[in-house]
């Protein structure tokens, strides 16, 4: 025997009958349309055909746009749907969230003696349920062929009383993952706005996340690279030793910082890798390891400030700047001035009000403060 959920409505109404499994299978899908908005469209259709209406309408509203997606099946809409939809959606939010209405109560009678049921965009004989809190907020039309009545139709009500839930439910999951999405947009571009290589690693050094400065050093196999695994290995093999090392401290119960120099077997200067543990996601009782943060630093690649940068930071003049830009690259005041084809002394004005403009009293101190401040316009 098929297990059935039967409602029965009120005298001269419709009766609605679903098998539990139609009914698991249904709302399966509405939590499915949750995490993927695209199945939507064939939800409706599923919920429409389930009551055996003429129409049903999914409004979702669009906040940061201000308009709303309609998700539609059966009858299709005519072209002065959308004022009607607006029109109701204003009714809507004044009714509590769950409870299904019929449009007779919550709308004024439409012209006309057939109360509106031959009008393609009209909404008349139609359950109507609010589904979330939310201002604007979703709700849901099923539109009764004209033989049935809803404002009868107990057991269509009934049904949709059950449904109302999940459907809300579903539309907070899809919200909730628009939301996460978007953060993680935001989250990768900013890391992408590192000039220094960024790299997320499990214990084993298996490569969870690298921005494109950090692909771009381990592309060059020089000194690091990804192996076919996808792990991060360092040659030669007394650093390989000590970056798993390194790793591995980072992500156990300690959590230790390191540093690490990466000779090269191309010659060029040592990559400096910061190696730190990430901490436990909030709400992960599991004890799985930490992940693990490594900075990569290619010494090769010079850090310096963009001029207009120690412009807006500093107020320097055109040619202060330059002489700044000489002190940081270690050119020394000589060199700069023949650069500049001003005198030594003339280089020298320059830098002194550059130490000024900066509340720097010495050229180290100086040069700090610039490659501090290059990191920061970076």
């Amino acid at each position: 025997m098929t297990a059935a959920v039967t409602a029965f409505s009120g005298r001269g109404g419709a009766t609605t009958s679903i098998t539990l499994q139609r009914f698991s299978d249904l709302v399966a899908a509405i939590y499915e349309a949750g995490a993927d908005p695209n199945r939507w469209d064939s939800v409706i259709g599923e919920i429409t055909a389930a009551f055996g209406a003429t129409r049903g309408l999914l409004v979702i509203p669009e906040p940061a746009g201000g308009g709303f997606v309609v998700e539609a099946a059966g009858a299709e809409l005519g072209p002065a749907i959308h004022e009607r939809i607006v029109r109701v959606a204003d009714r809507i939010q004044q009714l509590p969230c769950g409870a299904p209405v019929t449009s007779d109560e919550v709308l004024p009678p439409p012209d006309g003696g057939n109360g509106g049921r031959g009008d393609p965009n009209s909404l008349a004989n139609s359950f109507l349920a609010r589904l979330d809190r939310d201002v604007p907020p979703a709700w849901i039309c099923l539109t009764m062929p004209r033989q049935v009545d809803a404002a009868r139709h107990s057991a269509g009500r009934a049904l949709l009383r059950v449904l109302v839930p999940h459907l809300g439910q579903a539309l907070r999951n899809q919200s909730k993952l628009i939301e996460l999405t978007r953060e993680r947009a935001v989250a990768l571009a900013t890391l992408e706005k590192a000039h220094y290589g960024i790299m997320i690693v499990t214990a084993d050094a298996a490569v969870i996340f690298a921005n494109s400065a950090a692909m771009d050093i381990t592309g060059d196999s020089d000194g690091l690279a990804a192996d076919s695994s996808g792990r991060l290995r360092a040659t030669p093999s007394a650093n390989q030793a000590r970056l798993s090392r390194l790793i591995r401290d980072a992500a156990g119960p300690e959590g230790s910082s390191g540093n690490i120099a990466i000779t090269r077997p191309s010659g060029r200067r040592p990559l400096i890798v910061r190696v730190t543990p990430l901490d436990a996601i909030p709400g992960d009782a599991s004890p799985r390891p930490r992940a693990v943060l490594l900075l990569v630093v290619d010494p090769d690649h010079d850090l310096e400030p963009q001029p207009r940068a120690l412009h807006d930071l500093y107020g320097l003049t055109d040619a202060e700047t330059l002489v700044a830009m000489g002190v940081i690259r270690g050119d020394g005041l000589p060199a700069v001035a023949d650069q500049l084809s001003v005198s030594l002394f003339t280089a020298r004005t320059h830098l002194q009000h550059i130490f000024v403009k900066t509340g720097t009293h010495r050229q180290a101190e100086l040069v700090r403060l610039l490659l501090a401040s290059a990191i920061a316009a970076q």
